[in-house]
């Protein structure tokens, strides 16, 4: 299940940023607040390390785990997202929150990942492959052991010496989602579905109806000509929603995506691959889902999505 590195597909700068943020708390912690406040910044990630632990141990007891005979879509689901990011499928437990959210959480050993039931509720299945996907690529990419070493997670902390911790990765978070909106999307494979998701956790799914996305994107370019919207953005744990379906949208189109994608497809039938010279990519004029079809022909294609037929000329 090692096929897929997830350096392949996380955003380029992550690293820097964590290395940045590394730097920059080294900065701190010998320079400025000297040798004690370093022994209280390790003390502060054992005791939220520790909390994790906790936590883990409460969700056995207090949510219900996902498993072939439990929450069968939702184990299907997450099957298949795991088999795309090449990893094998973390523990999962849906726990009861009327607010959309799903959360990843695990460190130096056993990895989770929770759903809340109104997000199960609020979305359809690609949507939520999406969304279990984005959560599986924190537990790939390392981001669970990350946030408690720097303290980006939420749960115990220490007075000012956790917010500072939070404050000087908060660049490292923002490149982080970036990189799981991209294994999201890998595991989805649909660009449409993964942005009426992301809008969904936005707005909630009754607001979402109403919602205009395209017009919504144009909210980007106020955002560019603002100093004060983009110096806040500095403050925030997530980047802007506009920000992310545009970066999502720009790896769709990459040669990058295919290439990850291609060879995804040949893990999952290794004795039958497929040159990538005798295959090209179209996108179903309907729901913008990728397909492979032959080259050098004129044929009828009918998506796998949404069974829409159309014509694709090479």
């Amino acid at each position: 299940m090692d096929y897929l590195s997830p350096d392949e597909y996380r955003v380029s700068g992550e690293a820097h940023a964590l290395w940045w943020g590394f730097g920059t708390l080294a900065f701190f912690i010998l320079f400025v607040t000297a040798f004690n406040v370093g022994l209280i910044a390790l003390g502060v990630a054992a005791l939220a390390g520790i909390w994790v632990w906790v936590r883990q141990g409460q969700l056995i007891g207090a949510s219900v785990r996902v498993s072939k005979d439990q929450f069968p879509t939702i184990h299907t689901i997450a099957r298949q997202a795991a088999k795309r990011l090449g990893m094998p499928m973390p523990e999962m437990f849906v726990e009861y929150s009327p607010v959309l959210n799903a959360y990843a959480l695990g460190f130096l050993g056993k990895k989770s990942v929770v759903l809340h039931s109104a997000t199960i509720e609020a979305m359809d299945e690609l949507e939520l492959t999406f969304i279990i996907g984005h959560e599986f690529s924190h537990i790939k990419c390392g981001h669970t052991n990350l946030a408690v070493l720097t303290n980006s997670s939420d749960g115990l902390g220490i007075p000012i010496i956790s917010q500072a911790l939070r404050f000087i990765f908060l660049f490292w978070q923002r490149k982080a989602e970036y990189t799981c909106d991209r294994g999201g999307l890998l595991a989805n494979r649909n660009p449409r579905t993964a942005i009426s998701a992301m809008c969904k956790l936005a707005v909630g799914p009754t607001l979402f109806k109403q919602m205009n996305v395209e017009r919504f994107l144009r909210q980007q370019m106020d955002v560019e000509h603002s100093d004060v919207s983009k110096l806040s953005e500095t403050l925030a744990t997530h980047p802007y929603l506009v920000k992310r379906i545009q970066a999502m949208r720009d790896f769709f189109f990459s040669p990058e995506y295919d290439q990850i994608v291609s060879r995804i497809d040949q893990q999952s039938v290794p004795n039958t691959p497929k040159p990538e010279s005798e295959n090209i990519v179209v996108c179903c004029p309907k729901c913008s889902q990728k397909l492979r079809v032959p080259a050098h022909k004129k044929l009828e294609v009918r998506c796998s999505r949404c069974n829409h037929l159309f014509t694709a000329t090479t």
